[in-house]
């Protein structure tokens, strides 16, 4: 007989920062949010819709970088509400319309004279610094609104900061078709309703986030809450049910899960893990 596996010891990995940004815009039976499809070749969320985002690159902090921000650093610094260097904080705002650029094609900003969007866009993918492309970037626009964090448990882990902001006016997403390979406006109902249909796979922050977003009737009403108070940490527990042999994962609010308020809002609170997909369940 062999003997069981130890139990693991060694320290979580450290979470790498990331911004995401939730487009929002109005329409006639509601707001809707702009989800992109993750390509099946990456290495993350492979197949499944989510809000466009990645990590934080260094040069994003950088003072040429910030020099472009719409609001000063010490203000942005301040709306985070997070104990970090105001430098690393503005660069989250650059990160996440960076990706947003990147990913989905809208851009919180102005180009500099003489680019297009789809040749700034294509420099970026080749190695160019954001900074270098735009003559302005709306950090005003970005409301901080909660901050995810992958479970300990998890071997690749992220610190993302979650922003609210409304959809750029006159501009048409696009995604890039690498990372991104279609993308989407669609109501948090509908979205919700094809998750629970097994029509689209959605992460369990993406699946909470528009759980909490179907309180709100307008984007007004959406980007109003998120300003009213700091961003709530929400990280995952991870758990196996010694009765029925299956996985779960926890979210604050749940009995299960050790911070006891769930502060975003919504009704889901647990998820089980099914055949590589996710569904909520009745948090006992």
């Amino acid at each position: 007989m062999s003997e069981p596996a130890a139990p693991r010891t060694d320290p979580p990995a450290q979470p790498r920062d990331a911004a995401t940004v939730v487009l929002l815009r109005d329409a006639r039976n509601g707001i809707e949010v702009y989800l992109i499809k993750r390509a099946r070749t990456v290495d993350f969320m492979a197949g499944a819709h989510v809000f466009p985002g990645g990590r934080l690159d260094k040069n994003d902090s950088s003072a040429s970088a910030c020099a472009l921000l719409s609001a000063g650093t010490a203000a942005l610094h301040e709306r985070l509400g997070e104990a970090m260097p105001a430098m690393q904080a503005a660069g989250l705002y650059v990160a996440a319309i960076r990706e947003t650029f990147e990913e989905a094609g809208l851009l919180l900003g102005r180009l500099a004279a003489g680019w297009a969007t789809g040749d700034a866009r294509a420099a970026v993918a080749s190695g160019a610094q954001f900074a270098t492309l735009v003559e302005a970037i709306d950090a005003a626009a970005l409301v901080p609104w909660v901050r995810w964090v992958t479970p300990e448990i998890s071997p690749r882990r992220f610190d993302a900061r979650f922003f609210l902001a409304r959809a750029p006016a006159g501009q048409e997403p696009l995604v890039d078709g690498r990372e991104a390979t279609e993308g989407l406006w669609i109501s948090p109902m509908a979205a919700l309703g094809r998750w629970l249909d097994g029509d689209m796979q959605l992460p369990p922050a993406t699946a909470k986030c528009l759980d909490a977003l179907l309180a709100c009737a307008t984007v007004e009403d959406a980007l109003a809450a998120a300003a009213s108070r700091p961003p709530p940490v929400m990280m995952p527990t991870v758990w196996n049910d010694e009765e029925d042999g299956r996985a779960y994962i926890s979210l604050p609010g749940d009995p299960r899960h050790p911070v006891r308020v769930d502060a975003l809002g919504g009704t889901i609170l647990r998820l089980q893990l099914e055949t590589g997909r996710y569904r909520p369940v009745k948090a006992a």
